[in-house]
């Protein structure tokens, strides 16, 4: 299991602190904001951008820092490429998931059905489909300047390891900017998106080949 925490940590989605200085509250028209959300989403053909992470582990006084690029191609496609401290690649390809490690593939042949709702999840959180996935309930709030919108976790196995998953959009793009793993044990997983370019032709191969 400690392999697919790592997967989902490394995923996806972004990130500076989701406190910052703002203050979230209970969105006052919920159903407007997921249609607004949805329909950004559905406009976006792909995505390429630049991350920072900060992961927060309860055995380390200071957080790690990594770094790295992001593409995304709709429908499935996407490839997260840590560069830094330690080069990680995860490929998702349709129906396809592929990780390599310090320049070795790692075996996810045998993960079976976590891998395809790690897979699942992982494009849900870019492509918007996060707001069908019967495996989490869904909560939106909203600042003066952003919306998030919480995941909780019911399916049981996702339940084992994460209290919730929280996404940021600024209201003035309604694209995910921030994306937070907050695990059961108190450990947390903070990104961050910058550079970002969006429907722009991406070269196949990057989704292919490690």
């Amino acid at each position: 299991m400690t392999k697919y925490k790592l997967l989902l940590m490394l995923c996806i989605a972004l990130i500076g602190n989701l406190v910052h200085a703002q203050s979230f509250r209970p969105a006052a028209d919920t159903e407007k904001i997921l249609a607004d959300l949805r329909k950004t989403s559905q406009a976006t053909t792909s995505i390429q951008a630049a991350f920072s992470e900060e992961k927060y582990l309860s055995i380390l006084k200071e957080p790690e820092h990594s770094t790295g690029l992001f593409f995304y191609q709709k429908n499935d496609k996407m490839r997260w490429e840590q560069k830094t401290p330690l080069k990680y690649i995860i490929l998702i390809n349709g129906d396809k998931l592929r990780i390599q490690e310090a320049g070795k593939e790692k075996n996810v042949g045998q993960a079976g059905r976590m891998a395809a709702q790690i897979k699942e999840l992982m494009i849900g959180l870019v492509n918007g489909d996060f707001q069908q996935n019967t495996a989490f309930s869904l909560a939106c709030l909203e600042s003066n300047d952003q919306y998030m919108v919480v995941l909780t976790p019911l399916n049981r196995r996702l339940k084992n390891i994460y209290s919730k998953i929280s996404m940021v959009f600024p209201r003035n793009t309604l694209r995910l900017k921030e994306l937070s793993f907050f695990e059961k044990n108190g450990d947390k997983s903070i990104m961050e998106f910058q550079n970002e370019k969006f429907n722009q032709q991406i070269d196949e191969n990057l989704f292919r080949n490690f």
